[in-house]
């Protein structure tokens, strides 16, 4: 009898993206768009409102809930460790 030959299946090669991603920041991008559509003629959309006080009091908020968590967890670990030697 003849063995059959195995047949090889090859996965097709991982398609390359369009555009990579960036590593500029997001305004460095926003600005060049801006540019260029500036330079092409087209109309450039209403620059969106920046809203540094409300970013600043998340960032506050968030901090201080990290310092109760963190305060949390080390009145756990304390607790635990009062009770492990029982």
């Amino acid at each position: 009898m003849a063995q059959a030959k195995k047949k090889v299946v090859r996965r097709p090669a991982p398609k390359a993206l369009a555009f990579p991603p960036s590593s500029l920041a997001p305004q460095v991008l926003e600005q060049a768009a801006q540019g260029w559509l500036q330079s092409s003629g087209a109309s450039a959309p209403a620059a969106r409102p920046t809203r540094p006080a409300a970013e600043e009091r998340l960032t506050e908020v968030l901090a201080e809930t990290l310092r109760q968590l963190r305060a949390e967890i080390a009145e756990l670990r304390a607790r635990l460790d009062r009770l492990e030697p029982r």
